[in-house]
């Protein structure tokens, strides 16, 4: 097949004992995480990411393929590697961007994620686990999210993750299909192994923003310090990528011996404010200067985790999500990847 590029270590026996994941979007920021875990415990990821670019490590095979626009390309993938079930990292994720282009979110996050469902029915494969968000709380008010809390979107990407989550639960019923929805609420770190991290072409996320900032002596901005919180600025749940690629395993086990349409938060439930944070993004790299901002659209002032259930149902704990932790491994990774700017 074109636009092929295989394992940059020993290949893994796909038709052995170790079962093939498809798993799109596994170049990114959490699904090459993911990746890593998955191979780690005896799985072969089998990534499907337009944005792949040579030199990102993988671990299995990876084809670089654009959905929907290429969707029947899935037919020979999951044939050739013998896909048993899919995780579903693909879609658009910034919030302000889709306050502003609701029309992009719909398209990337429902209506792509319905062709990928309708190919994986068609080709028997039945287990599915997928990013959902924190964002289909929408502004919850002064108290942690509950999965039992009634979904209130403020914004098309929290909208277009609700979305999702109604059209698995319609599609165990019609289809059989059994699928577990992650509410990621922050996610932030990098593999303390220093393997993989995060490194996007045009950075949304508050840590990895901050610690160039702060590396590059510019000036970072807040948007908003006069919320209804402690030291008025958001307060935010940041849990560690690696937390949240160990959850995605304990989740894809749980869909494949369990025929469900479940949903679970995943965050450290321990908050951290945003003055917080970059206090501790400066006790790894030094003073930087902070500017304040207007508040913007679609972000609540408190967004926390009760995580409760999933550690009932799946046995997930957060073991890395301190936020000196998820600090220390993104200025880890970012020290590795930006050597010849900060020598």
């Amino acid at each position: 097949m074109e636009d092929t590029i295989e394992h940059q270590s020993a290949n893994p026996s796909i038709k052995g004992s170790r079962k093939a994941v498809l798993v799109t979007g596994g170049a990114g920021y959490v699904g090459s995480h993911t990746c890593k875990l998955l191979y780690k415990n005896g799985y072969t990821p089998v990534t499907v990411d337009r944005h792949y670019r040579e030199g990102l490590k993988s671990y299995g095979p990876v084809y670089n393929i654009q959905l929907p626009q290429e969707i029947d390309r899935l037919e020979e993938i999951i044939k050739r590697n013998n896909i048993t079930s899919c995780i579903h990292f693909a879609g658009s994720t910034s919030v302000p961007e889709s306050v502003a282009n609701p029309s992009l979110y719909y398209k990337n996050n429902v209506i792509v994620t319905v062709a990928l469902l309708d190919k994986l029915i068609e080709y028997g494969v039945k287990t599915f686990v997928y990013s959902s968000s924190a964002a289909t709380y929408g502004d919850p008010g002064f108290r942690k999210c509950r999965e039992t809390d009634v979904a209130n979107p403020i914004s098309a990407y929290g909208g277009s993750k609700l979305i999702m989550e109604m059209v698995c639960k319609d599609y165990l019923r019609a289809y059989g299909l059994s699928s577990v929805g992650l509410r990621y609420f922050n996610a932030a770190g990098a593999d303390p192994e220093g393997d993989v991290g995060e490194l996007r072409e045009h950075e949304t996320h508050i840590v990895p923003l901050a610690i160039d900032a702060a590396r590059h002596g510019r000036t970072f901005k807040i948007f908003g310090d006069q919320y209804d919180t402690e030291d008025g600025t958001c307060v935010r749940d940041y849990v560690h990528v690696m937390d949240l690629a160990d959850a995605h395993i304990k989740a894809l086990n749980y869909a494949y011996n369990n025929e469900v349409s479940e949903v679970f938060n995943l965050g450290s439930g321990a908050p951290a404010s945003n003055k917080e944070l970059l206090e501790t993004v400066q006790k790894h790299t030094g003073k930087m200067k902070i500017e304040i901002h207007e508040n913007r659209p679609g972000d609540p002032a408190y967004l926390v985790a009760d995580i409760d259930k999933v550690k009932k149902v799946l046995g997930w704990e957060p073991t890395q999500s301190s936020i000196d932790n998820v600090v220390a491994t993104a200025v880890q990774w970012y020290n590795k990847t930006h050597k010849k700017e900060i020598q």
